[in-house]
C-alpha cells in the first residue's frame, strides 16, 4: 500500500484523533495503560497546530490519514508535539517519512534544530529517534520551555522518571 505525506487539513482532525487512539493502545503492553486509556489530543489543540504550527498527515490512496505529526516553533527549534501511526501501518517507514517531512520544513524555515519529548524505555520511542540523529538533552541544558513542558507532563500524570527531551541539530 502506498502512503504519501501531505500537510494536514482541518477535516483530517477526527481521523487523526482516531489514529492517535489506535496507536496509543500499544502503550498498554509496556506498563503505560493510562496512556492507552487516555483520550486523544483535543480537537482544539490540533486545530491550533494546523493554524499556527506545522502538521503533516500520512494518507493512503483514498486520502484517509493513517499517521500524523504535529509540531510548532519552541525556543530556537521546531518541537515535535506528537507523531502517531495507526497500528496496522506500523513498521512500514511511515514514522520515518513524517520525520523527514518535518525536517525538510524546518530546514526551509532556517530553523536550526528539532526537539521532542519521549519515553526513554519504550522500544519504539527513544531508539527510533536516536537512529534518526536525536540525542538526549541533559536536565542542566533544559530551556525554560522544556521546564514548562515537563510541568505539563506532570499535570498529565505521565511517569516523569521514564521521560526525556531529545534534540537534533540541523546545521
Amino acid at each position: 500500500m502506498t502512503v504519501s505525506i501531505r500537510p494536514a487539513r482541518p477535516e483530517d482532525i477526527p481521523a487523526l484523533r482516531a489514529v492517535e487512539r489506535d496507536a496509543g493502545q500499544r502503550f498498554g503492553a509496556v506498563g503505560l495503560a493510562a496512556i492507552a486509556d487516555n483520550e486523544p489530543t483535543s480537537e482544539a489543540f490540533m486545530a491550533a497546530v494546523l493554524a499556527h504550527g506545522i502538521a503533516f498527515s500520512a494518507v493512503d490512496a483514498d486520502e484517509a490519514p493513517v499517521g500524523f505529526l504535529l509540531a510548532g516553533k519552541l525556543d530556537h527549534g521546531l518541537h515535535i508535539y506528537e507523531i502517531s501511526v495507526a497500528t496496522q501501518f506500523g513498521g512500514r517507514g511511515i514514522g520515518s517519512q513524517l520525520l523527514l517531512a518535518i525536517e525538510q520544513a524546518a530546514r526551509e524555515l532556517l530553523i536550526p534544530a528539532m526537539t521532542l519529548a519521549t519515553f526513554r524505555d519504550v522500544p519504539w520511542n527513544r531508539p527510533f529517534y536516536e537512529r534518526r540523529g536525536f540525542v538526549e538533552v541533559p536536565w542542566e541544558n533544559w530551556t525554560p520551555a522544556f521546564h514548562l513542558l515537563h510541568a505539563g507532563e506532570q499535570l498529565s500524570k505521565l511517569p516523569l522518571d521514564r521521560r526525556l527531551f531529545m534534540r537534533k541539530e540541523l546545521r
